[in-house]
């Protein structure tokens, strides 16, 4: 054998990859052997993950892992999975499910929600976790769960989530990551381990939240059913990455330690933010919505989440049903095409969080708003891009703001980094420097961490220097005096709710 490999399994809300990694002279190469896309299924529990399917894939995909390591002479080291927060679901002793996980755009838990907030108060809530409010945390899914349902959770081992429940069928053992509980609110970002009084506070029974593990914790082998299944040798450790997604992204942000820098993780989702020793939990920073979750080495991920390019995923998901099929390269071409600063949306509105019909929706808050509306794919296209970065421009200025400290570079790390179109706004919206890649970094801090793990990494100061040396790095830079963003970064301030 010609050295070891990890296998990281990234799964994103639109899409899931498994991807090979290996390092070789201080660099990390990385093949993907398998790529699959997936949707939420309506069901009368509400939208739920298609479980199943989504287990089905992963094998594939280690299989394909497995061919690959053998036709490459290398030994399949470890293998882990990542996805996005908030979501899972619960499993019985016996090692059931208690349901199908199901999906944090279920528009249902807002009444949850808003009923939690009454009874316990927005600024308790805050002020016990340190996690942004929003309807779909893992918290609200349980109350509305056990409101719906009390049997459900009192037949419960323990809460699963998405990584965790994968983790599970991988090694057979139940274990909790760190950083996608701390998307629950549910976890104290101070202490860094759960809030008991809070989820007493919730009527939440202690045994559904299991012991914690950190990023790198080695759970075990593979169980003889995954290895039968997937060609992959029996030594073969499941070792937990950052199992949340940004917190992957986070950790491969090829940033020098001596340099005054923030992140962006762009995709369909944007967290922007900076990386704290502790948590910043004030009164200031729960009126504007900031989060603080848990990332590698007892770091804090202190950021705010924005739409992100759900909106340009939704436009396009619309003009397919309407027949008009458009690769995201050929909508962003038709935006830099068309007039700037026609229409703007506020991309956080909850009005915009559903899936389907986005466009009848961007139209609608124009004629509202009394814009014009966007009709080509082109204005559309560039109305959402539009918002976005000026939303960038707005967030980091309050995060500068509210820690007392300034900014010179932004570190765009995911796959909307291919969008240079949006790259430029947000260093004309945000007047920063803003360094691009890499376009992998969810899983490229899979793959480092379980590699730190398995002690072939020393460090987060070390996987940074892989990354950086791995890694083709792009600048954007603000154009001219950024004037011409002043006027919309007002008006984009004094934009109104959506009619509801």
């Amino acid at each position: 054998m010609n050295g070891r490999a990890y296998i990281a399994v990234d799964l994103g809300a639109e899409s899931g990859r498994v991807i090979v990694g290996r390092l070789t002279d201080g660099r990390l190469e990385q093949h993907e052997v398998h790529r699959f896309r997936h949707t939420p299924v309506p069901t009368p529990q509400g939208l739920v993950w298609d479980f199943t399917s989504l287990w089905q894939q992963i094998l594939l995909g280690l299989s394909s892992a497995a061919a690959h390591c053998v036709e490459q002479g290398v030994e399949p080291a470890s293998v882990g999975v990542d996805t996005w927060g908030v979501d899972g679901t619960l499993v019985s002793e016996a090692g059931g499910l208690i349901g199908v996980p199901g999906c944090y755009r279920e528009p249902a838990l807002t009444t949850t929600f808003e009923a939690v907030c009454d009874e316990v108060g927005r600024d308790a809530l805050y002020d016990a976790t340190g996690t942004q409010l929003m309807p779909f945390n893992t918290a609200f899914q349980l109350v509305h769960r056990h409101r719906q349902d009390p049997r459900q959770l009192d037949a419960a081992d323990r809460w699963l989530f998405m990584p965790d429940l994968f983790h599970w069928l991988l090694s057979g053992r139940l274990s909790v990551e760190l950083t996608i509980a701390s998307t629950s609110q549910l976890v104290d970002a101070r202490t860094k381990t759960w809030n008991p009084a809070l989820r007493e506070r919730l009527g939440l029974p202690a045994h559904v939240v299991g012991d914690l593990v950190r990023p790198g914790t080695v759970l075990g082998g593979l169980t003889d059913a995954v290895v039968r299944s997937t060609g992959l040798p029996a030594s073969c450790r499941v070792v937990t990455p950052p199992s949340h997604d940004t917190a992957a992204a986070i950790a491969a942000v090829p940033a020098d330690a001596s340099t005054s820098w923030c992140y962006l993780s762009s995709g369909t989702w944007s967290l922007l933010g900076a990386e704290l020793d502790d948590a910043c939990i004030t009164a200031e920073t729960g009126a504007a919505n900031f989060t603080n979750e848990l990332g590698v080495n007892g770091t804090v991920r202190f950021l705010k989440n924005i739409a992100g390019l759900w909106l340009v995923q939704e436009v396009r998901r619309q003009l397919d049903q309407q027949g008009q099929t458009l690769e995201y390269a050929d909508m962003t071409r038709l935006a830099a095409e068309a007039r700037a600063f026609q229409a703007l949306v506020p991309v956080n509105d909850p009005v915009f969080a559903p899936p389907g019909g986005m466009i009848d929706r961007l139209q609608a808050y124009a004629k509202q708003t009394g814009q014009p509306e966007p009709t080509s794919v082109g204005a559309l296209v560039r109305c959402c891009l539009e918002s976005l970065a000026l939303e960038y421009g707005q967030t980091l200025r309050a995060m500068e703001q509210l820690l007392g400290r300034s900014f010179d570079v932004l570190h765009l790390v995911g796959g909307g980094g291919r969008n240079a179109l949006l790259n430029q706004m947000a260093a004309d919206a945000t007047g920063k420097r803003v360094v691009v890649g890499p376009e992998e970094g969810t899983a490229i801090g899979n793959l480092l961490t379980q590699a730190m793990g398995l002690g072939d990494v020393d460090g987060l100061r070390h996987l940074r220097r892989i990354v950086r040396d791995s890694t083709e790095l792009s600048e954007f830079t603000p154009a001219g005096d950024g004037a011409a963003w002043h006027g919309p970064a007002e008006c984009y301030a004094a934009l109104p709710a959506a009619a509801s």
